[in-house]
């Protein structure tokens, strides 16, 4: 059975910080001071499974297990959250991002110490791979903090150590943490491998670095050096686009040649929660969904499923109108008549226990930000040669002779056509500057009182209160 990389994270104090196996629930038996673990190949291995644990979280800090996939598609303009109301976010309501910014920091800290323990310690080719690793593992958390709060606070392996320093830092701009990002990709890029074996399936490639490195690099309008890193990966032949898209995502087809970089989840080990959200409730009547009093569910605006083509595969697999030839109820009530199709069910599954794995990138993000980088830098025919493969493998029409501005908006659908529910929209919209016009609009209709909610500072979250209160060198986001 392939070794489970978040299960095996050993029980280690890092800035007061554990990382568990099994369950993730385990006490550490004994104190190991940093400055004597770090001495071994398996040390190093450890201290960054101990990196990759905050990709999940524990509670209250959950952030792939939960809360930060909620962060990254809700109030958006694909998921409705029946009579959701007002948003009213603020620094003392800030919903989850409370929850998120501490396991952002808790994740950069731990990969901090790695990355300044382990090139100390050694320099076998393990010991570089896992630099590697937390280096890329540091990146991708400040890609989410950055995202979703701005300015923050710039935790590194020079002052991670120093407590009363790290207590008392103000935010960074934007643009510096950036530079310390693309740093930090370009030296995983160059020490981590292209696949594993099926053992460490999970850890982060230089694939993975590679396509991070290109959401960097579209966030700062590098269009050119953005085009060259997304052509590196496809000329690489690393990845494909698997030829049916229902089957990316699959219960017995994960880690397939169309992933990049997958959380890797296990029911009864260390389960998922998304299946429960997405998944039709008991008030569709139909089995075996009528036995699954979900929580919270999600469903499709109805905007958003209208905008499928009648011939595009990936509706059937995002929206569901019923089961087995058996239609679901209408949920009048709610003014719900379609649901969020297979792509996130998992039927053996139990409230908040499925297996459902979660890709935090796949090959056809990288075609459509390789059209995105081509077409904002002029080159149409690698541009429509990219979105096209992916239109190819939806059963659509391809597109031909689009100007700039035409194939920059087609872009903006194709990406939420194939991405829905991955954690990339809130971030494009935001990127794009459409975060809340494109809110606003898709919530019009089915949730008044949300679409007249949202305010336009909400394209960033609230620090939370309690930060600020915890450092006063912190400042709030504008608006909050």
């Amino acid at each position: 059975m392939m070794k489970k990389v978040l299960y095996i994270a050993v029980s280690l104090v890092l800035f007061g910080i554990t990382g568990c196996k099994k369950q993730l629930t385990e006490e550490p038996k004994t104190f190991i001071a940093p400055e004597q673990f770090f001495k071994t190949d398996q040390d190093a291995v450890q201290g960054v499974n101990g990196v990759y644990f905050w990709l999940v979280g524990e509670y209250p800090q959950r952030l792939f297990q939960q809360d930060l996939w909620q962060i990254l598609d809700e109030d958006c303009d694909a998921i409705r959250r029946p009579n959701s109301g007002a948003l009213n976010l603020s620094a003392n309501n800030s919903g989850s991002s409370l929850i998120v910014y501490g396991g952002f920091y808790k994740g950069i800290y731990n990969a901090s110490q790695c990355i300044d323990k382990i090139p100390k310690s050694g320099t076998s080719d393990l010991k570089k791979r896992t630099e590697g690793e937390a280096r890329f593992l540091r990146a991708l958390f400040y890609y989410y903090v950055t995202g979703l709060f701005g300015d923050a606070p710039l935790i590194t392996e020079s002052n991670y150590s120093n407590t009363e320093t790290v207590k008392s830092l103000p935010r960074s701009p934007v643009a510096e943490i950036r530079k310390l990002m693309i740093s930090d990709l370009t030296s995983a890029i160059a020490s981590l491998p292209d696949t594993y074996a099926a053992a460490d399936k999970g850890r982060a490639t230089k694939g993975a670095a590679q396509t991070l490195l290109t959401k960097v690099y579209l966030w700062n309008k590098d269009w050119v050096n953005a085009k060259n890193t997304a052509q590196a990966i496809k000329n690489s032949g690393t990845y494909t686009l698997l030829p049916e898209y229902a089957d990316v995502f699959s219960a017995n087809n994960e880690f397939n040649k169309e992933s990049i970089f997958e959380i890797d989840f296990q029911k009864d080990l260390l389960n998922s929660y998304q299946h429960g959200f997405y998944s039709p409730d008991s008030r569709v009547g139909v089995e075996p969904f009528s036995k699954k009093p979900w929580y919270r569910s999600y469903v499709p605006y109805q905007s958003f499923a209208n905008s499928f083509a009648p011939e595009d595969k990936r509706k059937a697999a995002q929206i569901a109108t019923g089961y087995n030839g058996t239609a679901f109820a209408t949920d009048a009530a709610n003014k719900v008549s379609v649901w969020f199709g297979p792509k996130w069910w998992r039927l053996d599954a139990d409230e908040r226990n499925s297996g459902l794995d979660i890709y935090v990138f796949r090959y056809a993000d990288v075609l459509l930000m390789l059209a995105e980088a081509a077409n904002e830098s002029g080159d149409s025919q690698t541009a429509l040669s990219a979105i096209n493969e992916v239109r190819q493998r939806a059963g659509i029409a391809p597109l031909a002779g689009l100007s700039q501005d035409a194939l920059r908006t087609q872009l903006y659908q194709e990406r939420g056509w194939e991405l829905c529910g991955e954690g990339h929209r809130r971030l494009d919209l935001q990127r794009w500057g459409k975060l809340i016009e494109s809110a606003k609009s898709a919530s019009k209709a089915e949730e008044p009182v949300l679409s007249n909610s949202y305010q336009t500072f909400y394209n960033l979250l609230p620090v939370p209160a309690s930060e600020i209160q915890k450092n006063p060198a912190l400042t709030q986001n504008p608006g909050y």
